[in-house]
């Protein structure tokens, strides 16, 4: 038999030693120098036999017997099976499967006793986070305080609610823009949060109400706003001017060109500040967690607009990196999660795009 080491081996250097994550396992074994010497001679595939006796003939039955172990444990694996990692992992890759099993399962101290512990650790260790971000020496443009009604009927908001990709050349007053911006993000209400303080009440759902989300507007026509990227004050209500440079072709290079991402009247980037809810939890599961509150807050967003009368378009094809740099934030502690954006529909109002089609019989069963 020919044994290899699998093509995707994650490991991890911590203060006690080299460790291996176990393909398809939650779990972690520390690698002796013995053993990296077994793996590296290993390599792509060798014979069993040829692989015991590598070492000397006085070490061949305890390089079987660590060949046996690793065997069990997948970190060695027959040539013949090396290939049959699921079809998932083969597309996505064996560091996206490790964060998978490493996010799965976590213990949230549901009734247990130690979780009264667990949260006095949290609070004796430091201060939390804050829970807003200001620019207080910025420009400001405040916004309306008091948000448009928004009368539309519930059944009629969900028939209407689609991804537009094509708007009219037409301004957006700046009423439109607050009742937005502050449905979508700001705390409607503050509720007593016991030992974690004041808890913000937003329409959007989050986990342990950390509200991590900050958002960022790239202001293209709004009534009473000069263009430019701003943030969102969810304190002040206000947008505080970040870069009056800031235009559609600085953020079409951000965004692939995709003419959606500019051709609105605005457009929102919204951050994760990630701390806010790592401070609370503390296991690699929470690391999805800002994950499902950025589509809390798009759908919010996306809904609240098509009430409006505006088209919604969401995406999180932009480049990363650059797009932070273009904030001005720092990627270790604030990274770019989502970008919406809104403005008047192109053509007459309907629930069906313009290009729609129906298709042909039997196309759809």
């Amino acid at each position: 038999m020919k044994v290899r080491r699998p093509e995707h081996l994650v490991l991890r250097w911590p203060p006690e030693g080299l460790e291996v994550g176990l393909p398809g396992r939650a779990q972690w074994v520390r690698l002796s120098a013995d053993l990296r010497k077994v793996l590296d001679r290993a390599g792509d595939g060798i014979d069993l036999d040829e692989l015991a006796g590598a070492f000397g003939t006085e070490h061949e039955a305890k390089v079987r017997h660590a060949v046996t172990a690793l065997l069990e444990l997948g970190v060695l694996t027959p040539v013949d099976e090396a290939a049959r990692m699921p079809p998932l992992w083969q597309r996505w890759g064996g560091l996206a499967r490790r964060f998978h099993l490493e996010a799965r399962d976590a213990d949230y101290l549901v009734d247990s006793p130690r979780r009264a512990d667990e949260a006095d650790a949290i609070l004796a260790e430091s201060d939390a986070p804050p829970a807003f971000k200001e620019y207080p020496d910025h420009p400001v443009v405040p916004l309306p305080r008091r948000p448009l009604p928004l009368s539309t009927s519930v059944d009629d908001v969900f028939a209407g609610r689609r991804t537009h990709r094509r708007f009219a050349d037409t301004a957006v007053s700046l009423d439109q823009l607050g009742t937005l911006l502050f449905h979508s993000f700001a705390p409607h209400r503050f509720i007593d949060g016991g030992d974690f303080g004041v808890q913000q009440c937003r329409v959007s759902a989050s986990a342990g109400g950390r509200h991590e989300v900050e958002a960022y507007i790239v202001v293209h026509n709004v009534i009473g706003v000069p263009p430019g990227l701003y943030h969102y004050s969810v304190v002040r209500h206000a947008l505080e001017l970040l870069d009056a440079d800031a235009d559609r072709e600085r953020l079409a290079e951000l965004t692939y060109y995709q003419e959606a991402s500019y051709q609105g009247a605005f457009t929102v980037v919204t951050t994760a500040v990630a701390n806010r809810l790592a401070w609370k939890y503390r296991h690699p599961r929470a690391y999805r967690l800002w994950m499902y509150d950025a589509g809390h807050y798009g759908q919010t967003f996306a809904l609240t607009a098509t009430a409006l009368g505006l088209g919604p378009f969401q995406t999180v094809a932009f480049a990363d990196s650059r797009l932070e740099r273009f904030l001005g934030v720092d990627p270790d502690e604030e990274f770019a999660v989502y970008l919406l954006a809104a403005g008047v529909p192109e053509g007459p109002a309907s629930l069906l795009p313009a290009d729609f089609a129906f298709p042909r019989p039997g196309a759809v069963r």
